[in-house]
């Protein structure tokens, strides 16, 4: 081997051992950012593990953008938002097979899954509302209510300051209260 090929590979090596440390440090925060967006920790899992990938090829200018973290969170991002498509691109391909086979082992939602969602369906309608009209407000209450970050953590996933991300939060609150429709609340208790 040559000199260069040698110290290509050796710096390539220490590359991906800083890579390896970061994505160690912070998977759980990824994780729960996923989990959050995907309601799934399968789902969850796999988009990070997409997003994983793309950190690593993208890692020289992760490490060297100013904020590493909202270079990360930007791509892991894209990788949930990505993972939704793919499975739009799939379901529309999908064609069910019917037979005794195909549902003894189809993962039907029974009606408890779906009642448990039920108090989901108007903050959700109001968190797309939010992020229509003001994404910053919406990511931040997402990652301080759903996510369970404090407002540092806030500041540096999205490159933003802590008072930013105060400031962003109850913003979002206001508005969110206002895009749910109160009266609505109680439907469906009956």
């Amino acid at each position: 081997m040559t000199d260069s090929s040698e110290q290509d590979l050796t710096q390539s090596a220490v590359l991906d051992r800083e890579f390896a440390d970061f994505f160690t440090q912070h998977k759980s925060g990824f994780m729960r950012i996923a989990a959050v967006r995907l309601r799934n920790m399968h789902d969850a899992d796999e988009a990070l593990m997409d997003a994983a990938i793309q950190m690593h090829r993208k890692w020289p200018r992760i490490k060297a953008h100013a904020n590493p973290m909202a270079l990360a969170f930007k791509i892991l991002n894209s990788a949930v938002t990505d993972f939704y498509r793919r499975r739009a691109r799939r379901t529309g391909r999908e064609v069910p097979v019917p037979g005794p086979a195909y549902t003894a082992y189809a993962d039907a939602p029974t009606v408890d899954d779906i009642l448990a969602l039920r108090g989901y369906d108007g903050l959700d309608r109001a968190l797309a509302s939010l992020g229509e009209r003001a994404p910053t407000q919406a990511e931040c209450v997402r990652l301080r209510y759903l996510a369970d970050m404090d407002f540092d953590e806030i500041g540096k996933y999205l490159n933003i300051t802590k008072g930013a991300a105060k400031t962003n939060i109850h913003l979002g609150l206001k508005k969110l209260q206002a895009f749910m429709d109160v009266t609505d609340l109680g439907k469906g208790d009956s």
